[in-house]
């Protein structure tokens, strides 16, 4: 089969060569869902394709990071910060001991709020998404405020700084809403897929166990990759559009990408344009694709916090996915704050350029594009394991930190030169976007059938845990030492322990230990949810 046709392979078409029987004991257990349609499917992919992330990491921190220097002042000095000179010294008023802290930190300091909220906040309503239609509004909500913050920015576009304290808490609040988004985007994915007619076709059908899997994890791992690819594809869209736009001429002696202007620009279109690809993903939806009403007795505010409760007693019976979800606290939280550092150290290297800023990420996006669909194809065409991808792409990974190290000690090198920044934006597309759709389809494969949003908001709360661990301790570092870079070797540390973990999960005994979780009544209640179990 060609890379095009692995690439393009229809789940709505089932081979006429399937003779398979029915089997009629399965049949209303899958009717209990409706099958994904051709509309529902690629209104999934838009919505990833608007929600790409992209002014999450640029335009937005470089507003906050560009606002507060204006507003900050030079402790070393006491006057005002040296815009056209980032790498200076440059400090803001906060609520520490010293009273002021660097910018730098005050930036990680910001995600590690934003995270904190997060934790508490998909602990509560993360398994709601379980329950009736609760998914989709939680998602939608979502959206609309996430949109709307992006947005909100153009307001301060005159500001001299003084007011860097709101845009501080728009980006805390389009950073808790963009969070919220993609743990629920990312936990109706399963129920998605599995209702693919393919999939359908091969769960009711007398096939063994290990076929119907087979097929399973190929279209887990299909949908994954290409919503995936289609947010990059959307982050490539606006950067290719952004950085036309960012040489039109703007005054005689300047162009567009060179005024500051351009960043607020810029996080506006990224809002609009999530905006209209998110619609036809709620417009067609099937009214029926919902789970269970919510058990009798239960409160909407505290079923969350039993759930994760329950979730976590259970990690005796489902210790491979507790384990993965570990792993998952360590290189989330390394990945996340690499993505922080870079953004903050590209505003202090290129001092604020919007230009600069657009035109990595327009590299960043095509290789996103190459690294998704290439180890797709690689992982059909050799049939390459998840875990065996995971640890590969964890590993390319990795190579950030370990290059940053050199920058503790050298001014040349180690990631604080323009050059460096041009060919880590180049590295992490092929190598760090391909990991969330990796580590995705590793949690489904090793997810109960019905718990999807229970885990995948259990993952969420994980992730949002382990997310504000990097920023406090890099900010920690940079406020002691004033250099950013000394942090580069505690995120190296999290990459290599969250590998270690990987390499000792036994996804075929995880498998077994799933089947015998789904199959066991653990409790009356849990009994009671089993006969109704949504697919």
């Amino acid at each position: 089969m060609s890379m095009r046709e692995r690439i393009l392979a229809d789940p709505f078409s089932i081979p006429l060569n399937d003779n398979h029987e029915e089997d009629p004991s399965k049949i209303a257990v899958i009717n209990q869902q409706p099958p994904a349609t051709k509309k529902e499917l690629w209104g999934y992919y838009l919505y990833y394709n608007g929600n790409n992330g992209y002014t999450m990491f640029s335009y937005m921190p470089t507003i906050l990071q560009y606002l507060a220097y204006r507003g900050g002042f030079n402790p070393q000095t006491g006057g005002a910060c040296d815009i056209q000179n980032a790498l200076s010294p440059c400090n803001v008023r906060w609520p520490s001991s010293s009273g002021s802290v660097p910018v730098s930190s005050m930036m990680l300091y910001v995600q590690s709020i934003s995270f904190s909220i997060q934790f508490l906040l998909f602990t509560t309503f993360g398994s709601l998404a379980d329950y009736g239609r609760w998914n989709r509004y939680i998602l939608l909500t979502a959206t609309v405020i996430a949109c709307t913050a992006q947005i909100a920015p153009i307001a301060l576009v005159n500001d001299d700084g003084t007011h860097w304290g709101a845009m501080m808490a728009i980006f805390i609040i389009a950073l808790i809403s963009y969070g919220t988004t993609l743990v629920f985007y990312g936990a109706a994915f399963p129920t998605l897929s599995d209702n693919l007619p393919i999939v359908r076709n091969a769960r009711v059908s007398n096939i063994s166990p290990k076929e119907c899997a087979a097929v399973v994890e190929q279209w887990r791992n299909h949908v994954s990759a290409i919503s995936t690819t289609w947010s990059n594809i959307g982050f490539l869209i606006l950067t290719a559009v952004l950085s036309a736009a960012a040489f039109a001429p703007w005054s005689p002696e300047s162009i567009l990408g060179d005024a500051p202007i351009y960043n607020f620009i810029g996080t506006v279109v990224c809002g609009g344009f999530w905006i209209l690809n998110a619609i036809p993903y709620f417009m067609f939806q099937p009214s029926g694709r919902r789970g269970p009403p919510l058990p009798s007795g239960e409160n909407h505010l505290t079923i969350g916090w039993k759930s994760i409760i329950q979730a976590v007693k259970e990690a005796r019976k489902l210790r491979y996915l507790f384990m993965y979800i570990f792993s998952y606290f360590m290189f989330s939280d390394a990945v996340s704050t690499i993505n922080q550092m870079t953004s903050i150290i590209t505003g202090e290297v290129t001092s604020f350029s919007a230009l600069q800023i657009t035109l990595q990420g327009l590299i960043t996006a095509i290789t996103s594009i190459i690294g998704c669909i290439g180890f797709l194809y690689v992982t059909k065409k050799f049939g390459i394991k998840t875990k065996t991808n995971l640890l590969i792409i964890v590993g390319l990974t990795a190579v950030m930190p370990l290059w940053g190290c050199f920058g503790i000690s050298m001014n040349n090198f180690g990631i604080k030169t323009t050059w460096e920044l041009w060919f880590f934006s180049a590295w992490s597309g092929l190598f760090t976007a391909p990991i969330w759709a990796w580590q995705q389809t590793m949690l489904a494969e090793l997810t109960p059938k019905g718990k999807e949003n229970l885990f995948f908001g259990l993952f969420g709360v994980v992730n949002k845990a382990s997310s504000w661990i990097g920023p406090v301790v890099v900010g920690a570092i940079s406020e002691s030492t004033s250099n950013i870079w000394m942090g580069w070797p505690f995120v190296l540390g999290l990459f290599v322990v969250a590998a270690v973990i990987v390499v000792f999960i036994d996804v075929d005994a995880a498998k077994l230990e799933l089947a015998a979780y789904e199959n066991t009544a653990v409790s009356p209640e849990m009994s009671k949810e089993k006969d109704t179990t949504y697919y």
